[in-house]
């Protein structure tokens, strides 16, 4: 992924003494295309899958288009906040999660 660090927008100040955070950033920017790629599978499983278990080609075929709609995430997040839009979008639907289910165990 050389062209995604060529195109990172983040420079820290102190190139030679790198703090923490510094690091941080820079991680992140390596591995920008995984991070949304991981996120996308959580949102997915989340938000959208009605059934855990699929079979092995549909898995795989998910899996890849997953992965090209975390590329295209990782062009648009050069200049937009997508990792923090997806962990926004993560936060919501864990929460939407959480309020459904006692709601379905009463209802039993």
């Amino acid at each position: 992924m050389d062209w995604i660090q060529i195109a990172s927008t983040y420079v820290p100040t102190n190139p030679d003494q790198l703090t923490a955070y510094d690091s941080f950033r820079i991680w992140a920017d390596k591995y920008r295309a995984w991070i949304l790629f991981a996120e996308l599978i959580i949102v997915y499983y989340l938000g959208f899958a009605t059934r855990i278990r699929m079979p092995i080609l549909k898995n795989v075929l998910l899996y890849i288009l997953l992965f090209v709609g975390a590329l295209i995430f990782a062009i648009l997040d050069v200049q937009l906040p997508v990792k923090s839009a997806m962990m926004v979008a993560i936060a919501i639907l864990v929460i939407v999660k959480v309020r459904i289910k006692p709601e379905q165990t009463e209802r039993k």
